[in-house]
């Protein structure tokens, strides 16, 4: 017979590890059946509503620009407010039914849809109060921001943009900051989740579950945070492992046998597989956690060694479940997938890999972000002459008006960060600011004006993408004193333009219509912006394939920015982006000589996805 068990904290990762290996294939099929819905309808869903609520703003597209507009419509907000419930309905379903499944199992329960349909009613009528919403929030919304998605999704896409943590790490100090707001967001994501098994295994308040979390932290000690620690190693060399493994097998097949689409998908298939067992086995050990805590009973097994098979008749009612699964699964795949490219359009992060270039793409132009911070600081001659001796294409600069309106390379308007003084450019004078020394990654120099920068650019041969940074505080004028400026070093010559302001973008464009002139967006849901330019930037974690599409079809380029990782490089690469901004010139520059603009399949394309997608889907 099963025996009630009381195992110590040590033993946990094990127990839940055999849970996990022994689940029952209904479980499977159900996990897998919710997700599919999740990702292939509700998903879809809410980019819709989050689209509609735009539109209803009076937005033609949601930049970083338009963002207040959103929130001065009382209907917008009112959709709003229905995306997040729909959102956090979502997320609460998801996680409850991982915990649900693994609480049976820890308690030997026959496998029984019926049963976990039930606990998840007794569950929301004693636990779906207000409160509810805001641990959903923390795992919906607050989770992916640090990268935890394994329990969000349908928000796993949503995070802080890359370059938003590079201004961070550019020294110690400020990397510290960045690195203490990172641990106190999990410590506060970490009771959030343990909120609702404690909640669960006890059928009690989530309130209750939130302080009894607590409680166990304290008495778990550096044992318990050890164990969770261990499965997140655990999680993470499985989903790279996993991702490259897969990968590898595809681009070996390959090489002998004729590329399908049906490899690439079975290779996404067994990974998706791979992140719904991870999500169902952290929930084992979040279940196991509450049940030691209070002291509840394990069973040994369901089925211990000697005790008679199942009967004939109960193996054929589990085949027939899992047909039945099997069958309604594809039905929801089938009918998702033709509603799927329309409804998330705007939804997806990181264009696929694996769409090939168009046959008549130019090579992708490697432009350095500021230079070559490697060998000199950002935006000083030092880097600048650095990006040279790599033969980067072009490289991005920044400028901006000081208070007696001379324009000065800087991308941070306070100095405290690169410079350890508190002060503001628009505050300091020119001479102030170009005496000025800069500091990063080991590297000295001073700011240099905007015509010391433009004249030795030139001199070396290097061509610009300038900047116009627009703080608020310029001149009266200040887009004709920075067009003048240029003019007085032939600094048009050879170079392109950019801003972030759109209006500056237009004025620039109005004043000297012959020069290339673009838009930076740091954030973009929906539409392209209708801002009269020649080509855009957009931040790496808001482009997508539809973009850059809708922009060549409207014979504008797409840049996009600030992109380090050899993975994301290759994947916009393979998407058709005209250019990459970047702090790695040399990587990207390696990634491109590897990729032909030619449509044909290139080995590790599939890796590079998968490997992509395991970001998401690890703690």
């Amino acid at each position: 017979m099963s025996k009630n068990v009381f195992p110590p904290r040590t033993a946990l990762l094990g127990r839940s590890f055999r849970q996990l290996c022994i689940l029952p294939l209904r479980y499977w099929a159900l996990i897998s059946g919710m997700y599919a819905v999740l990702a292939l309808w509700v998903s879809p869903l809410i980019s819709r509503l989050l689209l509609f609520s735009i539109h209803l703003a009076g937005l033609e597209t949601l930049t970083d620009r338009t963002m207040h507009g959103l929130f001065t419509s009382p209907i917008s907000l009112l959709i709003l407010a229905l995306t997040f419930i729909l959102i956090s309905a979502a997320t609460l379903l998801s996680f409850a039914t991982l915990l649900v499944i693994a609480d049976l199992q820890f308690t030997a329960q026959p496998p029984s849809l019926l049963a976990v349909g039930k606990r998840l009613l007794r569950l929301a009528r004693k636990s779906y109060r207000p409160g509810a919403h805001l641990v959903s929030a923390q795992l919906a919304l607050l989770a992916p921001l640090v990268g935890y998605t394994l329990f969000a999704p349908v928000t796993g896409n949503f995070g802080l943009p890359p370059f938003i943590g590079r201004e961070y790490m550019k020294k110690p100090m400020s990397a510290l900051l960045l690195i203490a707001v990172a641990v106190v967001i999990i410590a506060i994501i970490y009771l959030s989740i343990l909120t609702l098994p404690f909640a669960l295994v006890r059928n009690q308040p989530l309130r209750h579950g939130f302080v009894d979390g607590m409680r166990a932290i304290k008495a778990g000690g550096i044992r318990l945070l050890v164990a969770f620690a261990v499965a997140a190693l655990g999680a993470i060399l499985v989903s790279r492992g996993g991702a490259w493994l897969l990968g590898f097998a595809v681009d070996a097949l390959n090489a002998r046998f004729e590329h399908t689409e049906a490899a690439v998908t079975a290779a996404n298939l067994i990974f998706a597989f791979l992140a719904l067992a991870t999500a169902q086995g952290f929930a084992f050990l979040f279940v196991g956690e509450a049940r030691i805590f209070y002291k509840m009973p394990f069973v040994a097994s369901h089925r211990p060694r000697g005790s008679a098979a199942r009967s004939p008749l109960a193996r054929g009612r589990d085949a027939r479940t899992v047909l039945t699964s099997a069958v309604v699964l594809a039905v929801v795949c089938g009918t998702g997938a033709m509603i799927t490219p329309a409804a998330t359009a705007t939804s997806t992060p990181v264009p696929s890999p694996t769409a090939p270039m168009s046959s008549d793409a130019s090579p992708a132009l490697v432009i350095g972000h500021r230079g070559y911070d490697a060998g000199g600081v950002e935006n000083t001659l030092g880097g600048l002459e650095a990006a040279k001796t790599i033969k980067t294409d072009l490289v991005e600069a920044d400028f901006q008006q000081t208070a007696d309106g001379d324009f000065v390379a800087s991308h941070d308007t306070n100095l405290l960060v690169l410079a350890g003084k508190n002060e503001n450019i628009f505050d300091m004078t020119t001479q102030a600011v170009t005496e000025t020394t800069v500091t990063m990654k080991g590297n000295s120099d001073t700011i240099p004006t905007m015509a010391e920068y433009v004249t030795r650019a030139r001199d070396i041969g290097m061509p610009l993408l300038i900047e116009l940074k627009v703080t608020g505080h310029e001149n009266p004028g200040f887009v004709e004193e920075f067009l003048a400026e240029l003019e007085a070093v032939d600094g048009f010559d050879g170079n392109i333009f950019h801003s972030l302001n759109p209006d500056a973008v237009e004025h620039i464009k109005s004043l000297r219509p012959e020069l290339r002139v673009g838009l930076t967006i740091g954030l973009l849901y929906g539409s392209l912006p209708s801002t009269l330019c020649d080509f855009y930037v957009i931040e790496q974690a808001s482009l997508t394939s539809e973009m850059i599409d809708a922009a060549h079809e409207q014979s504008k380029d797409v840049y996009a920015w600030t992109v380090n990782g050899d993975l994301s490089m290759r994947a916009l690469l393979r998407s058709g982006v005209d250019g990459i901004v970047t702090d790695k010139p040399d990587l990207a520059q390696a990634a491109r000589d590897e990729l032909s603009p030619e449509p044909k399949y290139v080995d590790g394309d599939v890796r590079t996805k998968l490997l992509l997608g395991s970001r998401s889907h690890q703690p």
